[in-house]
């Protein structure tokens, strides 16, 4: 796996009121390109192990590469969940296109994440352990960790980093290549159309996620 991997991300910025926005020395620019440079190594070093099926995924593995990818930057708060500071509860939210959410709950969190890494291990390893794997089913299976990933919003920020690592180590692991999104204005309305959660939501997704990865599957 190449270490530019994360390539499309590179004309991203966060926004001024991102607390990820710039580190101490840095410029914005410098702060965004270190931590996909760090994403890009971490894909290069965990691709090998998540293709022998080694990797299942669990919230302190998620913290961990969270922690890999922002530690240096933003240590307070690199590879923790969100808990309650100062007696106060850290609520995120977030907007895709017009739309916007709200993150799971402190309270909840860690409960929704491990329900979301216990689903994604069951299927993987039903997918792996078949001779006859559905390849839409294995697309669909990584972009639902995803997709739930994302709208669990775990982290104060960086979560689209995050959870890019976890559905990419997530298709290797059912057996499929990665994923770059090269039209990064579709992958947020079919993200958008995931969170909605009606009418086979993920589906949308899976399905190009499948025909970047040049495995078309089956509807």
């Amino acid at each position: 796996m190449s270490p530019t991997h994360g390539a499309p991300f590179r004309g991203f910025r966060d926004d001024e009121e991102s607390p990820f926005f710039c580190a101490a020395g840095l410029t914005p620019e410098e702060t965004w390109n270190i931590s996909i440079d760090r994403l890009a190594q971490l894909l290069a070093e965990l691709g090998p192990v998540a293709k022998s099926g080694a990797i299942e995924m669990s919230p302190g593995l998620l913290c961990s590469w969270h922690g890999t990818i922002f530690g240096e930057l933003f240590p307070q708060d690199a590879g923790h969940m969100r808990g309650f500071r100062d007696g106060q509860a850290e609520h995120v939210y977030f907007g895709v296109h017009d739309r916007g959410y709200r993150g799971t709950t402190p309270r909840e969190l860690r409960r929704r994440l491990e329900k979301i890494c216990k689903q994604f291990n069951t299927d993987a390893a039903r997918i792996r352990a078949s001779s006859s794997a559905d390849t839409f089913d294995a697309a669909a299976t990584a972009t639902r960790l995803y997709v739930k990933i994302l709208r669990a919003h775990p982290f104060v920020d960086g979560n689209l980093r995050a959870g890019y690592v976890a559905l990419n180590i997530g298709l290797l692991t059912v057996g499929l290549d990665t994923v770059e999104f090269a039209d990064l204005y579709l992958h947020d309305e079919l993200l958008d159309v995931a969170f909605v959660g009606r009418n086979d939501p993920y589906r949308p997704l899976a399905e190009h996620i499948a025909e970047i990865v040049g495995k078309p599957g089956k509807p």
